[in-house]
């Protein structure tokens, strides 16, 4: 069975009767937005509920949450951490005000009437 994290084949080039045709890629890798090497940056792992903590102050909440069958939610939640995706993600992230991108919208309104009113 094939792995979900491999390119699709629709995506890779193809040859169909022999001529070469490539297709647009499924997704798009940005490029840098930072300055900092994605090393530089230092990734602060915690954990989103400790129990024991809770505990040690005087706060156990674990059992209630063990007699509603919850406790596999909070062991997701407090798994591993991708460091490496995470520092890939930042130096590479972009922020968009409101009004930047009610401009572009306009822009494409402009362009296509037929988009106009509809959403993102």
């Amino acid at each position: 069975m094939a792995s979900s994290s491999l390119v699709p084949e629709s995506n890779m080039q193809e040859t169909v009767q022999g001529t070469s045709t490539q297709e647009t890629p499924a997704y798009e890798i940005k490029g840098r937005t930072m300055k900092l090497e994605e090393w530089d940056l230092t990734v602060q792992i915690e954990s989103l509920v400790g129990f024991t903590s809770l505990s040690y102050h005087g706060c156990n909440i674990r059992e209630y949450y063990e007699s509603q069958d919850l406790i596999s939610y909070f062991d997701m939640l407090n798994d591993p951490t991708y460091t490496n995706l995470i520092r890939h993600f930042w130096v590479r992230a972009h922020v968009y005000d409101k009004k930047a991108a009610q401009q572009e919208m306009d822009e494409k309104v402009l362009i296509d009437p037929s988009l106009a009113g509809k959403s993102r």
